[in-house]
């Protein structure tokens, strides 16, 4: 009789095996749900990082566009504006373009390319707005006049690649973390199986040879399985007694038939 616990013939997997295998499962989906929060924070942290990074020159052209406002300067014809467009496109890493727009949507100045198709104008409603096209990411601030009324907006594009590529570098700088992470994991999370699990079955090995004892007169083998416990060592005990006396009263009946 082999016990359940033990390794049987017919190819199945030791003990050790399965809950080494089981267990580094368990891990390795654990450390990748860590490893998605933390590529999810830094994704979203980078983007927040960059579109405060961007907001900052965009209020100081909006404040230079209303500087010129007040002094009677549309924004074609303040030559410190564009300047200081120049100058923050020159200064600013990833800034595609930047662009000033009056209230219907006209662009008033531009520096890089923006691209044609753009909704900037459907988007004039008080407040600052993010968008984005093919190749950029978007920071619309509008202006107001003299009168505090919108006169338009200033929008600067920044480069989508550049994101996507630091955000790719992360998640491939992450994948290969959890792939490390998961190997050393699983080499010890098997070895301490296997040394858990070795004392366990020469402790079975010990309760099988016990209970292959049949003969009455036989003594009982003393047990010692500290891990199986001290109620499994008597249960054994009395179970090999039990099975040795019903044995032999069927020796016995089988005698007295045959006379």
């Amino acid at each position: 009789m082999r016990l359940g616990l033990l390794p049987s013939q017919g190819g199945h997997l030791p003990l050790w095996l399965r809950l080494g295998v089981h267990i580094s499962l368990i891990i390795a989906l654990a450390i990748g749900l860590i490893s998605f929060l933390n590529y999810y924070n830094f994704e979203k942290s980078f983007r927040e990082l960059n579109v405060a990074r961007v907001s900052v020159v965009a209020r100081d052209l909006r404040q230079a566009i209303e500087v010129g406002l007040n002094i009677g300067l549309a924004p074609r014809d303040n030559l410190e504006l564009a300047r200081e467009i120049a100058a923050a496109r020159d200064r600013t890493t990833g800034l595609r373009f930047a662009a000033v727009i009056d209230e219907q949507g006209r662009r008033l100045l531009e520096l890089g390319s923006a691209g044609a198709d753009q909704d900037w104008g459907l988007r004039l409603d008080g407040q600052g707005w993010l968008g984005e096209d093919a190749v950029s990411y978007q920071i619309g601030l509008p202006y107001r006049n003299s009168f505090g009324l919108i006169s338009g907006a200033i929008i600067l594009g920044y480069d989508k690649a550049e994101i996507d590529r630091a955000t790719a570098k992360m998640r491939g700088a992450l994948l290969v973390d959890w792939m490390i992470a998961v190997l050393a994991v699983s080499l010890l999370v098997m070895l301490g199986t296997w040394l858990i699990t070795r004392r366990l079955r020469h402790e079975l090995d010990v309760a099988e040879s016990a209970l292959k004892v049949t003969d009455r007169d036989a003594a009982v083998p003393k047990l010692h399985l500290p891990i199986l416990g001290e109620e499994v060592e008597q249960g054994i005990s009395d179970l090999v007694r039990k099975q040795a006396s019903l044995m032999e009263g069927a020796a016995k009946r089988t005698a007295l038939s045959a006379q």
